[in-house]
């Protein structure tokens, strides 16, 4: 089988662990893939729209339309499935671009041609459902063999990591005052961002280090704790809690606001912790800060429960399973 996959960008994260990071498993099924960059210039669409037939499947990643190009992309393709990791059919409160009945429209546009669509929680799903009733639900994962645990030992400071972009940095931002309290409590506390983009804080220390894929494990290994704040709007409910799956995968404890898919990964005070209001935030903190055996049994069972429904290997089986089943469908 011939897999074409269409992706935003080949340096997105969605792209590297709903995309590249399965195509190992796609050839040792025998299915030959092909990744290719959406293309912006009437010319680059043409010369795209006319390679679609040449595949069995065509994958569109996340990427949305405009309603007359997804026409044509259904007419070229023998077989259509779209994937999202994010809540694309709503308008990023952070953007600028695209009206929200535009967006609307041109998800409805794209989901409803496909043979199939693969969301990455419930809540994706449901907003699908609506269009297309063929949706099967596969969350990101990441390899355990690749995010090994943390080696656990003895030091003078405890990190409060964040790992992300400038895209949603602005949700760290707003536990500013959270961290400039901790920061005057515990000296030895700092905060750590791994991104493309970073703040200041007066009275905590913050280590500004440029995210890298070489060097990405060994900044969530620093980590003492992870958190994840997040607003909650129809556009959060879409997030697949990537950032804590991959700390709970080396055995960092999390701290999170209980939106949207946190609270499925997340059980309080079995695998994590939830913060909701500022207060929350402190209390939480200075848990972990203050117990280390606590900061220990929740980073172990986050672990566990990564092994058990966040492991690349177990969801790769059922993303294969997935596409020969489309490939297979009579439309």
């Amino acid at each position: 089988m011939k897999i074409l996959f269409v992706v935003p960008r080949i340096d997105k994260a969605s792209t590297r662990y709903r995309v590249l990071q399965y195509i190992s498993y796609m050839e040792k099924e025998g299915m030959v893939v092909q990744v290719v960059v959406s293309p912006r210039t009437i010319r680059a669409k043409i010369a795209l729209w006319k390679r679609l037939a040449a595949f069995d499947l065509v994958l569109i990643q996340k990427k949305l339309f405009q309603p007359w190009e997804s026409w044509i992309v259904r007419r070229c393709a023998s077989r259509l499935v779209y994937d999202l990791d994010d809540a694309v059919m709503f308008k990023d409160p952070g953007s600028r671009n695209d009206g929200r009945l535009r967006r609307e429209l041109r998800f409805k546009s794209v989901v409803k041609r496909c043979d199939l669509v693969i969301a990455g929680n419930f809540y994706l799903r449901e907003n699908v459902l609506p269009y297309n009733r063929n949706v099967e639900i596969l969350p990101t994962t990441v390899d355990i063999r690749r995010y090994r645990p943390k080696a656990l030992k003895k030091k003078d400071e405890i990190i409060i990591g964040w790992i992300g972009s400038r895209v949603t940095l602005h949700y760290l931002e707003t536990l500013k005052d959270v961290f400039e309290e901790i920061g005057r409590r515990y000296a030895y506390v700092t905060l750590k961002i791994v991104a493309d983009d970073f703040f200041n804080c007066r009275h905590i220390r913050v280590i500004k280090k440029r995210w890298n894929n070489d060097t990405e494990i060994d900044d969530l290994h620093s980590f003492d704790i992870g958190v994840m704040p997040l607003a909650d709007d129809v556009w959060t409910r879409g997030k697949c809690g990537f950032k804590l799956i991959q700390c709970m995968a080396v055995q960092v404890p999390v701290v999170c606001s209980p939106v949207g898919m946190n609270q499925d990964i997340i059980a309080s005070g079995k695998n994590g912790l939830f913060a909701k209001t500022h207060l929350d935030w402190i209390e939480a903190l200075t848990r972990l800060i203050e117990n280390p055996e606590l900061r220990e049994q929740l980073g172990i069972e986050g672990r566990k429960t990564v092994l058990e429904r966040y492991d690349l290997e177990s969801n790769a089986k059922k993303f294969v399973r997935y596409l020969h089943d489309c490939h297979q469908m009579y439309r």
